[in-house]
């Protein structure tokens, strides 16, 4: 039998051993018992807002640059293109003296004036002669994809005419027995070189802006 002394011991035990499993502790630590510190509103006195000051705002205007004659152009105009395009299209065609249409073949100026009727909605004469004579002149560094470029095959007088396609390189029907083809301008090319030719017409829009 246990004596009333035991038991009383064996209940503080018990109990000590069931507050240590619930997390409890007879003990409590400092860190726990620390009173948390009051909030108290801040009475400093608070800096006046001051009047923001604005600077002039200066804009730096830049020397506009005019270009001049001598500037390559950075590329050909749409209808330029279109004219060029339409040369390339009749590569393998076979020549035809006096031809100007797909279907009966093309002699050299009968390919450009076609080209340039298709391409640019731009008339230009028949012979390669007359082309060159209404060409604007342009340097060989000028030159660009779309401008026609002139020969001298036989005599003094201009007789032959291609499409330049830029990177020394141009479109044309060379003589009879032969196709239309691109050719490099190097060689006998080279030395019947005569110059380069712009149309003026062909750098402008092809439809015309209607009028408001």
């Amino acid at each position: 039998m246990w004596s009333h002394n035991q038991l009383a011991v064996k209940y503080a035990v018990l109990g000590s051993a069931v507050l240590t499993m619930a997390g409890c502790s007879l003990n409590p630590r400092v860190a726990d018992v620390t009173p948390i510190p009051s909030i108290q509103p801040d009475k400093s006195p608070k800096p006046q807002a001051t009047q923001a000051v604005r600077t002039p705002h200066t804009v730096s205007i830049k020397p506009q640059r005019v270009a001049t004659n001598k500037s390559k152009p950075s590329s050909a105009t749409p209808s330029l293109d279109k004219v060029a395009l339409c040369a390339l299209k009749q590569c393998g065609k076979g020549y035809c003296w006096g031809g100007n249409s797909p279907l009966k073949g093309f002699d050299c100026s009968g390919l450009t004036q076609y080209s340039f009727g298709k391409g640019a909605s731009v008339n230009i004469p028949r012979t390669a002669a007359a082309q060159y004579k209404v060409a604007m002149k342009i340097p060989r560094e000028q030159a660009g994809r779309g401008d026609l470029v002139f020969f001298k095959t036989r005599g003094q007088k201009v007789s032959h005419v291609g499409i330049y396609l830029g990177e020394d390189k141009f479109v044309h029907a060379p003589r009879t027995g032969k196709a239309i083809t691109m050719t490099k301008l190097e060689g006998y090319w080279k030395r019947k070189l005569v110059g380069f030719g712009r149309i003026p017409g062909a750098a402008q829009p092809i439809m015309p802006k209607s009028v408001v």
